[in-house]
């Protein structure tokens, strides 16, 4: 059993897991500022995947290559490259802090897909209540279209199609049984997803760029390959080692409204009250379906703070 590391040490996986998934959305629009969106997703996988081969041989880990590992690599090139196309192709429509609020919809998602296709899933009632409020909210935002644009639609949908390839990705790696490394799973899915990049480039990638990207573009395209695709990987299973699931699900609540205060205050972004309104109720549904962990998370805490008191 590994020893308890010190308390500060998983404060600080715990923001910087927090920060860099809130500000991987506003990274995506920031790296398109000079790029078509093809050529921007292919740079950040290729220059992802180059550092997660030097990660996984200065940790001195070895891939494999036997039949499941090679599946393993494909179900979870799912989450990277047909997610993160979708994400990218519906991020020149659609803000950033509306992304990440798209993105929010995902472990609703996973769990009802679990509940159908994995054995013992199980959804309590209020949980069921918060599914279906963030799905009311992202129904609200189509009923009320109207005040769309046609591009907002379109993002909206490709979007989405990003958040379905991840939780199809998901569900399917829980049902595998994913018995690899982390960073071994992660190198060999993230090679599959540049060599995507690589044979879906010269089709819909467009012109090749003519002259370097901007500062700011080559300073998000570094931080989503670096951080967004290997810092957060390796942040993420640490926090799995050593805190609780509920702890570190509770991310996923606090990241679309960090990402939303960010796209209003560094791009400006601005929203309709109707999609204010859908936005509301998805965030309102994740709520729900989080309070149980909310509650055991904070009870958890109660009863380590009156142990600790009596043994004074």
């Amino acid at each position: 059993m590994d020893s308890e590391p010190p308390q500060q040490r998983i404060i600080m996986a715990y923001v910087a897991l927090v920060l860099i998934w809130s500000t991987t959305p506003l990274a995506v629009v920031l790296s398109m500022r000079d790029l078509d969106a093809i050529w921007a997703l292919s740079i950040r996988m290729g220059a992802a995947a180059v550092l997660s081969m030097l990660a996984l041989r200065l940790a001195g880990l070895r891939m494999s290559w036997d039949r499941r590992a090679w599946k393993l690599y494909g179900v979870g090139s799912l989450s990277m490259f047909a997610a993160m196309l979708f994400t990218y192709l519906g991020a020149r429509y659609i803000a950033s802090g509306l992304i990440s609020v798209l993105y929010g919809l995902s472990p609703l998602m996973v769990a009802l897909l679990a509940r159908l296709v994995v054995p013992g899933t199980v959804i309590l009632p209020l949980q069921w209540v918060g599914m279906l409020t963030g799905l009311g909210g992202l129904a609200f935002i189509f009923l009320h279209g109207q005040h769309l644009a046609r591009t907002e639609i379109i993002g909206v949908i490709w979007v989405l199609a990003g958040v379905l390839s991840y939780v199809v990705s998901a569900v399917w790696l829980k049902k595998i049984g994913a018995t690899l490394h982390p960073l071994v799973q992660t190198n060999g899915a993230l090679w599959l997803s540049a060599l995507g990049c690589v044979l879906v480039l010269p089709f819909a990638g467009g012109p090749v760029p003519q002259h370097w990207p901007g500062t700011v573009t080559i300073v998000a395209l570094v931080y989503s390959a670096s951080f967004g695709s290997i810092v957060a990987m390796l942040c993420y299973f640490y926090l799995l080692r050593h805190i609780s699931a509920h702890s570190v699900s509770l991310i996923t609540l606090l990241t679309p409204v960090i990402a939303l205060l960010l796209g209003v205050l560094l791009l400006g972004e601005r929203f309709r009250p109707e999609t204010l309104g859908g936005m509301a109720l998805i965030l309102g549904g994740l709520t729900l379906y989080y309070l149980r962990d909310i509650w055991l998370l904070v009870e958890s805490r109660r009863l380590k703070n009156a142990r600790r008191a009596g043994s004074l």
